[in-house]
């Protein structure tokens, strides 16, 4: 009967402190989905300004082309980085998890 008890309150107490592990490693794992999804989505973002750029120093080009056999001077073309300027693109810094007790 008095082994029956201590296993019982030895479940009791693990069951109890697994809850805060459990909360622990759930809270990770949606901060390591939505950290991945992050990275995943900048990716994209970055893939799209990349093709966007391709076609506008493709369409530049050509103009620049048709300018020079009409016997026009033809006009400068960006460069990426600055493309991202004049289009108000920036790259967001990549965020670090604030440590426990920090203040910002």
């Amino acid at each position: 009967m008095q082994l029956s008890r201590v296993l019982s309150l030895l479940a009791l107490v693990a069951l109890l402190a697994s809850q805060g592990c459990l909360a622990a490693a759930v809270g990770y794992g949606a901060y390591a989905v939505s950290s991945s999804k992050d990275e995943a989505t900048q990716k994209e973002a970055e893939a799209r300004h990349i093709q966007t750029y391709n076609t506008y120093k493709a369409d530049a080009e050509k103009l620049n082309f048709d300018r020079e056999k009409s016997g026009l001077k033809p006009q400068p073309v960006m460069t990426f980085p600055e493309w991202k300027l004049a289009h108000n693109i920036t790259t967001p810094a990549p965020t670090m998890p604030q440590a426990a007790g920090e203040k910002k």
